[in-house]
């Protein structure tokens, strides 16, 4: 799976459940985990990363082994 901007938190989660770490770092909750929100990563990103995209997709890159 290629992580773009518009990969979304859903689709990434789903195939990797490791990156979900990541998004914990970054405030998102435990029942994100479950269900998590159809959004693109850039839209993470600008909400919880004060708007790092690729600083969001290179840590995502690491978590999932990329």
């Amino acid at each position: 799976m290629e992580l773009l901007p518009t990969t979304t938190v859903r689709d990434l989660v789903h195939t990797h459940p490791e990156a979900f770490t990541v998004f914990a770092r970054h405030g998102m909750c435990d029942d994100c985990r479950k269900s998590p929100p159809p959004v693109p990563l850039a839209h993470f990103a600008k909400k919880h990363c004060d708007g790092d995209v690729m600083g969001l997709l290179d840590e995502l890159q690491a978590a999932i082994g990329m």
